[in-house]
C-alpha cells in the first residue's frame, strides 16, 4: 500500500481522536456510502415485506447489517488510499466474501461489538485460518480500541435519529386528525403506518452505517500505524524525497565535512551556579517572557475565606452520607447472613444436591415376550379372555386371528409357569425348541398342533386340517392349575 497518498496524517491517536477523525471522513464520504447501503437495504425490505410481512422484513435487514456494510468498508478502504473506486465495484464485493465468515457474523457474532474492528481482517488481508486467529490477537495485544462503547454510540444515535425522524412525520399530519383516528391506535393502525414506521428505521441505519463502519475500519488503520510503524516509514520517504533533489544533497554533504573537521575546543569549565542564577534573573524580567495568569480551582480553600452564603446545606450532605453508611452496613449485614444461612444449609444437608431425587425411569416390565412373528395383534388391543375371544374369531371366520389370540395366551402362559426365555427374534422352530425343553410331555403335542396351525394359516396361506374348538379347549385345561389339572 502506498503511505503517500494516504488522505489523513498517519500518527498515533487516542481512541477518542480516532472517532473524531471518523466523523471528518464520513462527512466527505457520506453520500456514497449512504447511497450503498441505502441500495442494498432497501431492496430487502421490500421484497421480504411483500413476501413476509413488514415487521419480518425489517428484522431481517437488522441481522443482515453484518452482510450490507462490507460494500461500505471496501468504498473507505479505497478511497482512503485515494484510488478509484465505484458504487457498482464495492456492491459486487460481496460476491468475494467467504460463507463461512459471513454466516459466523449473522448468527455467533452477531452482537460482536468488535465486528466493524475486525471486518478489514477477513475482507482485505484474505489470511488462512490460523493467521487470521493470530493476527487478531495482536490487535488486541497491548490495546483496546474502545469498539464497544462506539457500539453504544452507534446504537443510541440510531435510536435519536429514528425518534427524531417519527417526531417530525408525526408533526407534518394536519391538524384536523384527531387523537380518536386509527393512525394514532397502536392495535388498529393501518398497515401503511407499518410500512412508514419501518422505513423510517432503515432511513435511521442507513443514516448511521456510514458512521459505524468508518469508525471501525479508522481504528484497525491506526492500530496498523501503531504495530507496523507507518508514522516513521512515511516520514524516511518524505526525507528520501527530498535528499532525490541534488541541491539540497550538495549541502547536506558540505555540511557533514565541516561538522567532521577536528577543532580545538576553548571551553572553560562553567560555574553552574552563576548559570542557574543568571537563567532565574532572565526568567523574572517581564519584558523578556509572556507571562499569562489563569484561574486554577482551589479545592483546600478555609472556611473562613470562603464568601458567606445565606444558604447552609451541609445538613443535606451529611443526610446523604448517613444514608450511604446506613445502606452500606444492611448490604453487609445480609450478605453475612446468607454465608450463615448457606453454611448451615450444607451442615445440615450435608451438600446442596443430597436431597434432591432423580426421577426414575419408568420401566413397563412385561411377565412375558412375544416373538415378532406373532405381534399381528397389539399388546393394548389383546381382550381379557383370548380363549373365549380365539372361538369367536374361528367362528365368525378369521381363523388367523383366532389363533394368533390362542398363541398369545399359551406363549404368556408357559413364561409364567415355566419361566421360558423367549426373545422377540425367535422364529416358530426355535420357540417349539424352547418350550419343549421345560414344558411336560403332555403339552408338547398341543404346542406342537398349535405352531404347525399358525404356519400353515400365517406362511402357506391354507386351511390346517385340525379342530380349532378341540384345540382351545385343550389349551383351556393346560391352563388350569396343577390342581385342578391332577383331579381332571
Amino acid at each position: 500500500m502506498e503511505l503517500n497518498r494516504l488522505s489523513f496524517n498517519p500518527r498515533k491517536r487516542s481512541a477518542y481522536e480516532n472517532f473524531d477523525l471518523t466523523v471528518l471522513l464520513t462527512k466527505q464520504h457520506f453520500l456514497p456510502l449512504f447511497s450503498l447501503y441505502i441500495c442494498l437495504a432497501l431492496p430487502t425490505f421490500l421484497i421480504l415485506g411483500f413476501l413476509l410481512g413488514w415487521s419480518i422484513a425489517a428484522f431481517a435487514v437488522w441481522l443482515l447489517k453484518p452482510l450490507f456494510e462490507r460494500p461500505l468498508l471496501d468504498y473507505m478502504s479505497k478511497a482512503v488510499f485515494s484510488q478509484p473506486t465505484s458504487i457498482k465495484s464495492s456492491i459486487l464485493v460481496i460476491k468475494q466474501l467467504k460463507f463461512k465468515d459471513m454466516l459466523a457474523h449473522l448468527t455467533v457474532f452477531r452482537l460482536s461489538p468488535n465486528r466493524a474492528f475486525l471486518a478489514p481482517v477477513e475482507q482485505l488481508e484474505r489470511l488462512s485460518a490460523e493467521r487470521k486467529q493470530k493476527r487478531k490477537q495482536v490487535l488486541f495485544a497491548t490495546s483496546k480500541p474502545k469498539q464497544t462503547l462506539w457500539m453504544l454510540f452507534c446504537v443510541h444515535f440510531e435510536f435519536i435519529v429514528l425518534m427524531g425522524l417519527s417526531a417530525f412525520s408525526i408533526a407534518l399530519i394536519p391538524n384536523s386528525f384527531s387523537l380518536e383516528e386509527s393512525i394514532y391506535q397502536f392495535q388498529d393502525s393501518p398497515a401503511w403506518l407499518e410500512i412508514a414506521f419501518n422505513l423510517l428505521y432503515l432511513l435511521s441505519i442507513s443514516l448511521v452505517a456510514p458512521l459505524f463502519v468508518t469508525g471501525g475500519f479508522l481504528a484497525y488503520l491506526h492500530r496498523r500505524v501503531e504495530l507496523e510503524g507507518w508514522d516513521i516509514e512515511l516520514a524516511f520517504k518524505n526525507i528520501k524525497t527530498r535528499f532525490a533533489q541534488p541541491l539540497p544533497l550538495i549541502c547536506a554533504c558540505l555540511l557533514s565535512f565541516l561538522a567532521a573537521m577536528p577543532q580545538t575546543s576553548f571551553a572553560e569549565e562553567l560555574d553552574k551556579d552563576a548559570v542557574k542564577e543568571q537563567v532565574i534573573t532572565l526568567y523574572n524580567q517581564d519584558d523578556v517572557i509572556e507571562k499569562k495568569t489563569t484561574w486554577v480551582p482551589d479545592f483546600n480553600f478555609e472556611q473562613d475565606n470562603a464568601s458567606p452564603s445565606s444558604f447552609d446545606f451541609s445538613w443535606l450532605s451529611n443526610f446523604f452520607e448517613l444514608i450511604g453508611f446506613t445502606l452500606s452496613y444492611l448490604v453487609w449485614g445480609f450478605v453475612g447472613l446468607l454465608a450463615l444461612w448457606l453454611v448451615y444449609y450444607l451442615v445440615k444437608n450435608k451438600g446442596f444436591f443430597t436431597g434432591l431425587k432423580l426421577p426414575e425411569k419408568s420401566q413397563k416390565k412385561s411377565d412375558h415376550v412375544i416373538p415378532s412373528l406373532f405381534t399381528d395383534i397389539k399388546q393394548d388391543e389383546l381382550p381379557a379372555d383370548l380363549i373365549s375371544a380365539a372361538l369367536e374369531s374361528y367362528r365368525s371366520g378369521n381363523l388367523r386371528l383366532a389363533l394368533g389370540y390362542l398363541l398369545h395366551h399359551s406363549l404368556r402362559w408357559a413364561q409364567v409357569q415355566y419361566e421360558i426365555k423367549l426373545h422377540r427374534s425367535m422364529t416358530e422352530r426355535e420357540c417349539k425348541q424352547a418350550i419343549d425343553a421345560s414344558v411336560p410331555e403332555q403339552w408338547q403335542a398341543v404346542f406342537g398342533t398349535l405352531f404347525s396351525a399358525w404356519v400353515s394359516v400365517a406362511w402357506g396361506h391354507r386351511k390346517p386340517n385340525i379342530d380349532f374348538e378341540q384345540l382351545a379347549e385343550q389349551i383351556k385345561q393346560m391352563s388350569l392349575p396343577v390342581e385342578l389339572n391332577h383331579e381332571t
